[in-house]
C-alpha cells in the first residue's frame, strides 16, 4: 500500500479508506479518528482516484485463501479439463 499511496501523494490510510469504498460489498466505512487533523486526512479518501492497476494490486494482496469445499471442487475438476489440442 505504500507505493500506491507514494504514488498518488496519500497516506496509506487513505488508499486503504479509498480501496473499502470501492468495493462493492461495503456500503460504508468507518473513520477512527482522534484528531480533527486525523479525521481531515481520513475524509481526503472520498476525492483519491485509484487506478485499476492500484485495484488490481490491492485485490490480489488481499485476496483470501480458499474455503473448503470450494478448492476441493476446483481440484477434482481438473482431470475433467480438456487435453491440449495438438497441431
Amino acid at each position: 500500500m505504500r507505493p500506491i499511496a507514494a504514488r498518488h501523494n496519500a497516506t496509506v490510510a487513505q488508499v486503504a479508506l479509498a480501496w473499502l469504498l470501492i468495493r462493492p460489498a461495503v456500503s460504508s466505512v468507518i473513520v477512527g479518528a482522534k484528531t480533527p487533523e486525523q479525521l481531515a486526512e481520513n475524509l481526503g479518501s472520498g476525492n483519491l482516484e485509484l487506478t485499476s492497476d492500484d485495484l488490481q494490486a490491492l485485490d490480489e494482496v488481499s485476496k483470501l485463501a480458499p474455503e473448503y469445499p470450494g478448492w476441493i471442487i476446483e481440484r477434482q475438476g481438473q482431470y475433467r479439463a480438456k487435453p491440449p489440442v495438438k497441431p
